[in-house]
């Protein structure tokens, strides 16, 4: 199975040598790395360029935004299932894209979820949090839950038919891209109970109670979109399944 990791930058230069690291370290023997930088302004692109080879590609130009960056990395991919590995976070081991695709394999899925592990900025200590997909359901979605979108492969083909994030969110077209993949097209989905990737927090997604507001109100519009009445209120009773979600860190830390 062939997978391609998409990592999306723009002046990251302190943090995308884990990235690009953590990618080059992968036993998989079938895997392309695509590279989409924002034009930085840094020196990323000499990092980048630093960790140049065969199975690295990638472009710099202007982009209008993160997920118009991603999208032109889904363009690009000739993978069977992608996975979206922002210039932050890094995969966590070695055989991280061996077990992924070892498990698409037993299991035909189109979607793989697994965990991640939240850390500080120097991109080693532990922050205190792990993501699971432990249980994961469709009807977390439907909470405006959804699983580690960080340790997410997704059939290449499936996210091509949805015609990628929908740029017109601003933090959260990850999790829209998610709901119509599970609640609309019904595609099947496996979940592996190993931390694959780690996500320095700070990001799009994890800036405070105002991020949180925002994320919730674009939950619920990419739900109401999906049919779904109500959606406004149902997200808001996301917390008590992030609370169980927290309360995993300590078992899954060691995995």
């Amino acid at each position: 199975m062939r997978i391609s990791v998409v990592t999306v930058c723009f002046n990251s230069e302190a943090t995308v040598a884990d990235t690009l690291a953590s990618v080059a370290a992968q036993d998989h023997p079938d895997y392309e790395h695509i590279v989409i930088d924002g034009y930085s302004s840094d020196g990323t692109m000499n990092v980048v360029k630093g960790h140049a080879g065969p199975r690295v590609r990638w472009v710099s130009e202007p982009d209008d935004g993160v997920y118009h960056a991603m999208n032109k990395g889904l363009w690009l991919a000739t993978g069977d299932h992608v996975i979206f590995l922002n210039s932050d976070d890094y995969l966590a081991r070695p055989d991280a894209l061996s077990l992924a695709s070892r498990k698409l394999d037993e299991t035909g899925a189109d979607c793989l979820f697994a965990d991640t592990v939240f850390v500080r900025g120097d991109g080693r200590t532990p922050a205190g949090r792990v993501y699971s997909a432990h249980g994961f359901s469709k009807w977390w979605l439907r909470l405006g839950v959804m699983p580690p979108h960080p340790s997410m492969f997704m059939r290449r083909e499936l996210a091509l038919a949805l015609e990628g994030f929908d740029t017109s969110y601003r933090i959260s077209a990850d999790f829209d891209l998610i709901a119509r993949a599970v609640l609309k097209a019904g595609c099947s989905w496996a979940t592996l109970p190993s931390v694959l990737t780690k996500f320095r927090v700070g990001g799009l997604s994890t800036r405070g109670l105002a991020t949180k507001v925002a994320l919730g109100r674009e939950f619920a519009r990419s739900l109401s979109a999906l049919g779904q009445p109500l959606a406004h209120l149902s997200v808001q009773l996301r917390y008590p399944i992030k609370a169980m979600q927290l309360l995993r860190r300590t078992s899954a830390l060691t995995m």
